[in-house]
């Protein structure tokens, strides 16, 4: 099928909170029979970001937006879409991407939220791409951010250790069709598995009134069972990009950025893949697990960095609740 528009990656941005929380902090303060090597040989994790009072996925979001923006050179009143992936949103309604929208002073456009954890990113890609490979939107702003620190229960060592609060975002912008840069994109989901990942309403009622179930404030992980789904499907995601990269003609893959979730997890998958580890993007160790936020805060500081640069091309792999797992391959 041939192209009415490409698309291409125009800007990034990213936003974080101040308050960084080291792991000695979850056994001097919180007291949890944990300690900064544990955690770090089991995640690779040595710090992460907490929202503060004023923080929340709207404001983080927002201040992603507005880098974003100013990296891709636009201003709030050309874009023509807004999309915001997080399982954190600051209400039940409005959307988040409203709330985003007001912020920053744009048009009357369209602006939703989409929930994906931690593909969610990766699924605003895809559905940004659309509108513009379809002449329905020349400019469009996608965001990824979470708030996950006011989930955790703080209690259980194994999950509140892994989380961090963000946010990312990226401007995507018609291009002539041979200059099209969002390669291939693959998203899945298997609902079947969704007990594995789950973070519990706290504004719908959990349990419904009258019913004897426990209540479920807090984020739920099967520690195990992830880490298995986890691997495999990141290294299927890299061994089908690696196939896409042939078919299209492309040079190869100049820099991998993976959700960044656990150390454990991305060595195991470059293990079986043979993927060199010089190629590979990781911010972990600063700011765990951030959800939506994570692959385009590490895009960002990727470009920031010197990490990867125009031209190159990267692939982004994700996967999360839902079960859900997602890549793109993109030309920068």
């Amino acid at each position: 099928m041939t192209l009415q528009f490409g698309v291409t990656l125009r800007g990034t941005g990213s936003a974080l909170p101040a308050r960084v929380v080291p792991n000695h902090e979850f056994t001097d303060v919180l007291g949890l029979d944990t300690s900064d090597e544990w955690i770090r040989t089991r995640t690779g994790i040595r710090e992460r970001r907490f929202a503060g009072p004023g923080d929340t996925s709207a404001t983080l979001g927002t201040a992603a937006a507005r880098a974003a923006l100013a990296s891709a050179g636009l201003t709030a009143a050309d874009l023509d879409l807004i999309v915001c992936a997080t399982v954190t949103p600051d209400l039940m309604c409005p959307a988040t991407a409203a709330l985003i929208q007001a912020a920053l002073g744009a048009r009357a456009v369209p602006a939703f939220d989409l929930t994906a954890a931690c593909s969610g990113f990766l699924y605003a890609l895809s559905v940004g791409a659309q509108f513009i490979r379809t002449g329905a939107a020349r400019h469009a702003l996608l965001v990824g951010a979470d708030v996950l620190s006011r989930t955790l229960d703080f209690t259980d060592r194994n999950s509140c250790i892994l989380f961090g609060d963000g946010a990312g975002a990226v401007v995507l912008s018609a291009a002539p069709p041979a200059d099209d840069s969002v390669r291939a994109l693959q998203l899945y989901c298997d609902g079947s598995r969704q007990e594995l990942i789950q973070v519990p309403s706290k504004v719908t009622p959990t349990p419904p009134p009258g019913t004897s179930l426990p209540r479920l404030d807090h984020i739920r992980i099967s520690g195990r069972e992830v880490f298995r789904f986890a691997v495999t499907r990141m290294v299927e995601l890299i061994e089908r990009a690696a196939r896409d990269v042939r078919e299209l003609g492309l040079p190869g893959i100049d820099v991998l950025i993976p959700h960044q979730v656990n150390q454990r997890i991305i060595d195991a998958a470059l293990e079986s893949t043979g993927f060199p580890r010089d190629k590979v993007m990781v911010n972990l160790d600063r700011y765990g697990n951030t959800s939506a936020a994570s692959v385009p805060i590490a895009l960002d500081e990727a470009l920031r960095t010197g990490r990867c640069k125009r031209g190159d091309t990267v692939l982004l792999v994700a996967f999360g609740g839902g079960l859900t797992w997602s890549s793109a391959l993109v030309t920068l």
